[in-house]
């Protein structure tokens, strides 16, 4: 990720980089925006047999083979019936826009989970619930600065996950040929839309922080894990700005894969995916050459080798 929030306030300005006429209707941005939570519902998969191959597809997505993905998701689009084909691309480019917003704010999100669990050794093991409440905080505050001082009591997160049946259908096409063509998976067509339907049945549940149903679930995880994972991802109603959690005090931080020093808070590391965003997606709609897109870097920002693998677990 960033969480469920960021990624759709994201979307709602990067659709804007696009190149005038690309995304022609109601239903094209419907997809797109959806688009942008990337292959995150795949992780939220439970009310499925198939389950298992599905969070795999979200994990390998996120982790390898970046410009064979991009580049089977374009050939995809192409294989669409005729009437398909534009939503089809508006939701690739979706996938996209998830893509660059992740690259470029993942380093930021890695930095402050290491800095946590190095001062607290309790937290050892805990890196999945670390990494949950930090960008929690950061839909939290991304959605004050760009709702007028809003909290998820105005706009929950799960209206932010709006799908229609012939989205999910082309959605999920797409994803299957991703997931046999290019990772080996088996994960049928219908899988998508499930997914979106888990996503949102697990967002209605935890929502808000601290809610009776979101305290029950966390303790029936927690009885049978060190933590929940679960309430991590829920978020907080408060108009207090979560400041440390964005730098806004602009405070020097470190690029885990490159070591590279930065000052920028998260808005602007925002503003800079925007940007990103604008580039990259005209090299996609102009070349056939993924590796021009991607620059072989995965989602968590780190540098692939031309092979593109990666198949341990993010630090």
């Amino acid at each position: 990720m960033p969480a469920l929030v960021t990624h759709r306030l994201f979307g709602e300005e990067s659709i804007d980089r696009l190149p005038a006429g690309v995304i022609s209707s109601e239903e094209e941005r419907i997809a797109f925006l959806l688009a942008n939570q990337g292959p995150d519902p795949f992780f939220f998969r439970v009310r499925s047999l198939h389950m298992s191959q599905a969070m795999e597809l979200a994990r390998r997505m996120h982790r390898s083979r970046m410009s064979k993905q991009f580049g089977a998701l374009r050939d995809g689009v192409s294989h669409l019936p005729k009437a398909d084909a534009g939503l089809g691309r508006a939701f690739v480019l979706g996938l996209l826009s998830h893509y660059v917003l992740d690259r470029n704010a993942h380093p930021f999100v890695y930095w402050q989970q290491r800095g946590i669990m190095d001062a607290d050794p309790s937290l050892e093991g805990a890196g999945g619930r670390v990494h949950a409440v930090i960008e929690s905080d950061l839909d939290v505050l991304m959605l004050q600065l760009k709702r007028d001082g809003a909290t998820v009591d105005e706009f929950p997160p799960v209206s932010e996950l709006v799908t229609t049946d012939r989205v999910n259908k082309v959605a999920g096409a797409l994803t299957s040929f991703v997931a046999s063509s290019v990772y080996g998976l088996d994960v049928a067509v219908a899988e998508y839309g499930g997914a979106v339907a888990d996503m949102q049945l697990c967002y209605r549940a935890i929502e808000p922080a601290g809610s009776p149903s979101s305290r029950l679930l966390g303790a029936i995880e927690g009885a049978v894990a060190d933590y929940s994972l679960l309430t991590s991802l829920a978020h907080r109603v408060t108009r207090e700005r979560p400041a440390a959690a964005g730098n806004m005090g602009n405070k020097p931080w470190e690029h885990p894969f490159t070591q590279e020093v930065s000052h920028e808070s998260f808005p602007e590391i925002f503003d800079r995916a925007l940007d990103d965003y604008a580039t990259t997606a005209a090299r996609f709609i102009e070349t056939n050459d993924m590796a021009q897109v991607t620059g072989h870097v995965n989602y968590s920002g780190r540098l692939l080798g031309e092979d593109e693998e990666f198949d341990r677990e993010e630090d």
